[in-house]
């Protein structure tokens, strides 16, 4: 398995759950991807070079359920 960040592997799952139009998962992984992000910082800064992937989850969340909305 190659090395991924938490973050990129939360998007991978969330892609899944895209495809497979399992809405409550991609909620939930949405959820998750967003403590994950808000947690960079401090000592140990996130190193990402760009943010693309994460961007296309949010597309693609919005492409697939409409506008993200948390209950």
């Amino acid at each position: 398995m190659t090395s991924l960040r938490l973050s990129d592997a939360i998007v991978a799952a969330h892609k899944i759950s895209c495809e497979e139009a399992k809405k409550d998962i991609a909620l939930l992984l949405f959820e998750a991807l967003e403590l994950e992000l808000t947690r960079i910082g401090g000592v140990k800064t996130d190193r990402r070079d760009e943010t693309g992937l994460i961007e296309s989850a949010f597309d693609l969340h919005e492409k697939t359920f409409g506008p993200v909305t948390f209950t």
